[in-house]
């Protein structure tokens, strides 16, 4: 199959991890990653197919994730304008009449985004350049993605569990929490809930990586990138199988907000979760050492 029929790459990890900056670096390497971005460069075509609201209640079934991935994928390459069953218009009409400015349901995109995917045509320019994209929630539904696409290769970015658990970005935590068995008590302090959610989203997506993804997955520790990104990039230009020609783009690295939590009291971490969190940590940090 040619590349136009396998997208090449995608980029996941919590909300907050540090996944833009990898979007824009594969996107400067020539790697489309897709026509309708927001700032943070997420694919909104997967943000309204994969973040829905009624998965935020019920976990989806396989073949639902798998329908969702087959839209994406024509609306990606050949578009859904002429190429849509009945019942997929029925289902794309109900998702655009969930989402802003008319309806509650705050995923990160709205109506006109639904609208652009519905009237979505053949793939424009160079059908012969590698594509993918770059949406965090893109971990959750890693089994039915890597069925569907043999081909994948993901890139999983993982940042600071403690600098996450008192990040303000919390959708991930808040809305699928449900997918890994924690439910939140009233009484429990949001940074210990998004650190035990950081250790099983992770912990999920590594033993899947490692298990069914062997030689597709790549687990990158977003502070060590930023530390030694000329020792990374080799290694994310030869995972994704780029030129060896192929540059590191200049001027993408303006990481913020590492460290947020060494002035903050940790003591509400009980010490199995603490212990759980850091052992994942060195495990990160392990598979991006040089050998």
């Amino acid at each position: 199959m040619s590349t136009f029929e396998n997208p090449r790459v995608a980029v996941g990890g919590l909300g907050g991890s540090g996944t833009r900056v990898f979007a824009a670096t594969l996107m400067a390497a020539g790697i489309d990653m897709g026509g309708r971005l927001n700032t943070s460069l997420d694919n909104l075509w997967f943000t309204l197919l994969f973040k829905r609201s009624v998965w935020t209640r019920e976990r989806p079934d396989s073949d639902t994730v798998t329908e969702a991935a087959d839209l994406f994928f024509r609306a990606t390459t050949s578009g859904l304008r002429d190429n849509l069953r009945p019942q997929e218009r029925a289902l794309l009409a109900q998702l655009r009449a969930d989402l802003p400015p008319s309806g509650p349901w705050k995923c990160g995109a709205n109506a006109e985004d639904a609208d652009s995917l519905t009237d979505s045509g053949p793939r424009p320019g160079d059908s012969s350049r590698p594509w993918g994209w770059k949406e965090p929630n893109t971990h959750l539904f890693l089994p039915q993605l890597a069925a569907r696409f043999p081909g994948l290769r993901y890139i999983h970015v993982v940042r600071d569990g403690l600098d996450m658990a008192f990040s303000k970005n919390t959708w991930q935590a808040r809305h699928w929490s449900h997918l890994y068995g924690l439910d939140r008590s009233p009484d429990t302090p949001l940074p210990l809930h998004q650190l035990r959610y950081w250790t099983a989203a992770n912990r999920a997506a590594l033993d899947f990586g490692a298990a069914r993804m062997p030689g597709r997955f790549l687990a990158v520790s977003y502070e060590d990138y930023c530390r030694r990104p000329d020792w990374h990039w080799p290694r994310l230009r030869d995972f994704l199988g780029l030129p060896a020609a192929t540059a590191l783009p200049d001027d993408l690295l303006h990481p913020t907000s590492i460290g947020r939590s060494q002035d903050r009291d940790l003591s509400l971490f009980p010490a199995d979760v603490l212990s759980a969190a850091r052992a994942l940590q060195a495990e990160v940090d392990a598979l991006g050492t040089p050998r």
